[in-house]
């Protein structure tokens, strides 16, 4: 007589999931590896944390100003709003690693888009921000 083994099928599902696992591990990890020895994510994080403390330094001087931001953002969209400075990659629809920093706006409040600036030139006017892009 024989007799059918049970279980056998949540094995096979087991083995199913692992394997896809660890493909999703092993293409993912070069990716995520590429991304952080570019150089580019710490680009982000003190790109960002620069133009808040820029704009945060702009704000607090009771005179107009103009600042010349020189560093090579042109793979990055620089979003100035809410309270906050995000630089994020245009090619991507959700960046999971967007880089964001607040700042304090004084009677302002800023809304401006930059794509690709290879420099970002700052002028506070009247305690009004502006800001524009050189490509």
């Amino acid at each position: 007589m024989v007799y059918a083994k049970k279980g056998g099928g949540m094995l096979i599902f087991l083995a199913i999931v692992s394997i896809l696992a660890a493909l999703f591990v092993f293409v993912a990890m070069p990716m995520i590896a590429k991304a952080y020895a570019s150089g580019k994510i710490a680009l982000k994080a003190a790109a960002a944390r620069d133009i808040a403390l820029l704009l945060d330094s702009t704000y607090s001087s009771p005179f107009d100003i103009k600042v010349e931001y020189d560093i090579d953002l042109s793979d990055f969209r620089v979003v100035i709003s809410n309270k906050e400075v995000s630089i994020e990659s245009p090619s991507l629809s959700a960046d999971p690693s967007a880089e964001k920093y607040p700042f304090v706006p004084i009677n302002d409040n800023p809304n401006i888009i930059l794509n690709n600036p290879k420099k970002i030139i700052f002028e506070k006017k009247n305690g009004v921000l502006s800001a524009i892009g050189v490509t």
